[in-house]
């Protein structure tokens, strides 16, 4: 499990995110680690395939953790994110 304290720009939504991220196998929370400290240092990482998402997810960002492996988002002032929840990806 990341330390949530270590993040310059990103907050965590305690209840949902931790307890999404912990439901995840050992090694999916690994990845979800390193997407955090991409996100958190430069979210413009090729890799991290941040975009808006539409819908009923409208006003919600997403973020890949890996190809089946996603984080979503709020923005917040001054470049903060609130990280919302991770979850596996079935779009593709």
């Amino acid at each position: 499990m990341p330390d949530v304290r270590a993040y310059q720009a990103l907050e965590f939504l305690r209840t949902s995110f931790l307890t999404s991220l912990s439901d995840l196998a050992r090694d999916d929370q690994r990845r979800v680690s390193r997407a955090l400290e991409q996100l958190d240092s430069d979210e413009r990482t090729l890799s991290l395939r941040v975009h808006r998402l539409q819908g009923s997810q409208a006003g919600l960002w997403s973020a890949s953790a890996s190809r089946s492996l996603r984080i979503s988002f709020l923005r917040l002032d001054r470049g903060r994110k609130l990280m919302l929840e991770c979850s596996q990806h079935y779009g593709d």
